[in-house]
Formats: C-alpha cells, structure tokens, sequence
C-alpha cells in the first residue's frame, strides 16, 4: 500500500456528483469491477504508480466492502468510489466496459477515453512507465451497467486463471482469511523446503494458499504438508519428475487413523471422483510442485502426453478389508500412526480378472497387466510399480492362506520371459546380451512390487500403476503430524 492510505468513499448520484467531486482537477477515472480479470490487471498495473498528472481516481462498481477488497487485493494507492446499483455514473457516462478510463480536464470534461486494457495507452495518459507483468493488450468485460454482476465478487474464478493460479480447473481463490485458517495458528514462515526445478520455496504460507487453491479443508493440511516433505526428499527426485518427458505423476496413499478422521475414500470408487478429501489433498500436492515449483506444463515440465495424475491422486488403503498388514508397517511405521505415502507413476491400468479361482490364476494375470507397463519389452526394472488389490482378488489370495510376500513373489515369478522373446523394440543392455533361453524378469527383485488393498467389495478389478523409469526416484513414507 506505500504511504498512501487506501481511501474510499460511495458514489450515491450520476455522472453530476462525479464531475462536482472533481472538478479543477485533472482526472483519469478507471471504471473496474471486482468478476473482470481485465479489471484486475489494469488495476495492479495502476497500483504501483505513486503520483501522477492527471490523479487517478478509480470507479469500482461495487459495494463499498467490496470496491476496499478489490483494491486492497491490487494494493491501490488512489482514492476509490464505490457505486452500488443501477450504477448511475457508468450509465450516464456510457460505460459499457471495464476497465475503462476516462480523462476529465479540469472543468470536467471528457477529453479522451480507453476501453479494455491499453499499456501504451495509459502510460501516454499517465505519463509514467507501467513496470507490471502482464499483456500490453487485453479485451475487457461488461460494465455491470450492461451485465448483471456473476455471483461470487472477487472469488470469481476467471481471476484466478487470469493470474496463472490453476491447475486448469477452477480454484478457490486463497484469499488470506482463507490461509490463516488453513494454517491454524502455524509458523507462516516456516519452510518445508526448495521445490524443484524452479526452487521456490515451499513455506507453509504458500503450502496453505495451494491447498487453499485445491479445495482442501483445513483439517486435511497436515496430510498435505507430510506429502509435500516426502516429495522433497531427495530420494524422491522431484526435480527428475518435475521436467521429464515422461507422463509420470504422484500417487498418495494414506495410511492410519488419519483415514477416518478426515473421512478419505478407500472403498468403491477409490481412485476417483466423489470423494473431496482425496481429490483435494491429491491437488495441492500437484499444486505445490507446478505452483511454488515451476513444474507447468510446457514450460518446465516436458511431459510429452501429461497424466490425470498430474492433477494429482490421493487415496487411502482399506486396512480393515485387508487380510495383510498395511503399506505402511510394512515401510517400519507403527500401526497406530497415520502415514502418507508418495511414489511416482503412471497413470492406473484397470485389471479386470472375473475367472480366476486359484491364487496361481489370478497373479499370473495381475502379474502379466504389471509386465506391459512402462514398455513391453523394458525388462528388467529396477523401479517400483504399486498394485491396488480389489478385496475381492484379496479374498482370493488370504482364501488359500497366502501372504502378502508370497502374493508378491508369486507376480514376480510369473512376470518372467526368455531373452529371446524380448529383443522387440525398446529393451535392454542386458536383454540384448544375454543367451536366448535366459528368463529375464520385469522387475530386479520382488521389492519393488508394493501391494496395498482398495475398493468396493463388488467386482474384481484390480489396478496397477506402472514404474518411472530412469528417475533413480522412490517412495517415500512420513508420519503425519497433527501438531506442526
């Protein structure tokens, strides 16, 4: 805000109150309006100007609580005038857009107008250079003298696109009321820290205002803050992730009581849509990494296809349908602790396995879907790939008595061809190099297959969310923490 204090004051009469109010003045009226994303940037464009000749005098068409937001948000130093319906002064002065200036000589009369937003235009009228980003040239909005206003003042989401504060999907706009409640008395400053590829810092002030963005509760934050740790653990290489042509994504998978407490979808529909918790947490962690860390689409992140789960992906494993112990104890974490798990990875592979009737059968089938990601021919990888196990296929394996490890080890087994029948395409060094009837598996070993349980107890589809190779990148599990 500089020195000036924000003043404003409500327009009650016509174009004759407007002139009076002015008049031995020369004077830039900028008509604006909190829904028009051209408004908003012609008037943060004006907010850094000090002192100009003509002054500025900006004519907001809003209620006075609500002409102080708008300006407040584009920290104005000129004095505002707010009017209410049926805005009386833009009708009489023929304001059919915002933003629109009109320069008043001192006897009040229009000497020269601009519609839209014009750079040169008003650093001509103003005299002065406008340092702000943004384009030179823009087309405006109705004046609500024309339009009826959209509901929802400064939390229209068009400003929010305008900004390049989006994900491309609507957003909720962090006002900081909205933060400050999602931080719930936390250090704002406090850091997380560096985000790659662009290093912005990852303070929970910016934290909070992504998933502030993404929809979230402010009950779920301590599960977004645990999983933006974890990506930003070097094991993690988000930096890898963040720039690749790969179609990678994040995938979070929640663990613990934290489940129930926020309410996050393990059951039928799992993977999506419906259940607010998990989409919104899932978001912001994108949010995070696009947002603070430069990670946008055709820019930073060369992702030749992209990924839904560049949107972003959170689920929560069914610990009371599994018959095994939860990904996370299995990662050293205590039953009774709530845990985030990220990993990146391709986007799911339904698996639908209706037939199978022996735990042989059914990972022989699982085993055979996991083997065509990534690359048919790529074996072996020494990446992670995550199998969601519907409780149906579950039954299935617990029926017969068999153990997580030797579900693991059996889809291991099965993923295994000779040399020979590799040598297509894109394979490896070691393919290529090695005898014809040499078995070769998908995977190094079976740790890098994780298993966790999901999904309705109607229907045998399982899924599997293929590896991201070349990365060195790994999942990464943290407790969360209900107090920082």
């Amino acid at each position: 805000m500089g020195s000036t204090a924000l003043t404003v004051s409500p327009l009650t009469g016509g174009a004759d109150e407007l002139r009076a109010r002015v008049r031995g003045r020369r004077v830039l009226l900028v008509f604006a309006h909190a829904d028009c994303p051209t408004s908003a940037l012609a008037l943060r464009q004006l907010g850094a100007v000090e002192a100009a000749e003509p002054e500025i005098l900006v004519v907001a068409e809003e209620s006075p609580e609500d002409a102080a937001r708008l300006a407040l948000r584009a920290r104005l130093r000129a004095p505002v005038l707010a009017q209410s319906p049926p805005y009386t002064a833009s009708v009489e002065l023929g304001v059919e857009a915002v933003p629109t200036a009109v320069l008043l000589d001192r006897g009040g009369i229009e000497r020269e107008r601009l519609v839209g937003w014009d750079r040169d235009g008003y650093e001509r009228l103003l005299g002065v250079r406008l340092a702000g980003e943004g384009p030179d040239r823009k087309p405006g909005c109705g004046s609500r003298a024309v339009e009826p206003p959209a509901a929802g003042g400064l939390d229209e989401p068009e400003d929010m696109f305008e900004r390049g504060f989006t994900d491309g999907l609507p957003v909720v706009p962090p006002t900081p009321e909205r933060v400050d409640a999602m931080l719930a008395g936390r250090d704002p400053d406090d850091s997380l820290g560096t985000v790659p590829p662009a290093h912005g810092e990852a303070t929970l002030r910016r934290v909070a205002a992504c998933a502030v963005l993404a929809g979230c509760r402010p009950e779920y934050f301590p599960v977004v803050t645990a999983a933006v740790g974890a990506v930003l653990e070097p094991g993690f290489n988000a930096h890898g992730i963040g720039v690749t042509t790969q179609p990678a994504g994040v995938v979070a998978i929640v663990n613990g009581p934290a489940r129930e407490r926020l309410g996050l979808n393990s059951g039928m529909g799992a993977l999506g849509p419906g259940s607010r918790a998990n989409l919104t947490i899932g978001r912001a962690l994108r949010l995070v990494l696009t947002l603070t860390g430069g990670a946008q689409p055709g820019r930073l992140d060369r992702s030749t296809l992209g990924s839904p789960l560049k949107i972003g992906l959170c689920l929560a494993e069914a610990e009371e349908r599994s018959p095994w112990e939860p990904l996370h104890v299995e990662r050293a974490l205590a039953e009774g602790q709530s845990a985030v798990t990220v990993l990146a990875a391709d986007a799911p592979l339904s698996v639908s396995d209706h037939r199978s009737r022996t735990p042989e059968e059914l990972a022989d089938v699982i085993a055979q879907a996991a083997a065509a990601t990534w690359s048919p021919y790529w074996w072996p990888m020494d990446d992670e790939t995550l199998i969601v196990v519907c409780p149906e296929h579950a039954d299935t394996f617990a029926g017969h008595g068999w153990s997580k490890e030797r579900v693991r080890t059996a889809i291991f087994e099965a993923a295994c061809r000779p040399a020979g029948e590799l040598r297509r395409g894109e394979t490896t060094e070691l393919v290529r190099a090695a005898a014809d009837d040499v078995p070769v598996h998908k995977w190094t070993d079976p740790g890098r297959i994780l298993l966790m349980v999901a999904g309705g107890d109607a229907g045998r589809y399982s899924a599997v969310f293929g590896p991201c190779d070349g990365m060195g990148t790994a999942a990464i599990t943290r407790e969360i923490s209900w107090t920082t």
